[in-house]
């Protein structure tokens, strides 16, 4: 992982930069930089998918409640529905 000197590296979030401090980051956070100022509902659904990520997990799908461990420039899709 490249860590800037301040030990953060650059995620990027629905195309937005993101500074991230931890080596992993979990399903609610990223769901949190995504829609920072609206909270996810039960009648929510949220689907978050990445990119780029270290060796071995290049790509894949984070559910709730898990981790992935970050690097600079991994990317992350985050697709929010609500239910009628």
């Amino acid at each position: 992982m490249s860590k800037d000197e301040h030990g953060s590296v650059t995620i990027i979030v629905n195309a937005r930069p993101h500074s991230w401090d931890d080596n992993k980051i979990i399903f609610e956070q990223v769901t949190q930089l995504a829609y920072p100022a609206q909270p996810v509902s039960a009648e929510d659904t949220v689907t978050v998918r990445f990119s780029r990520g270290q060796a071995g997990h290049g790509s894949g799908t984070l559910t709730a409640g898990r981790s992935v461990t970050v690097k600079e420039g991994m990317v992350f899709d985050v697709y929010r529905t609500s239910r009628s």
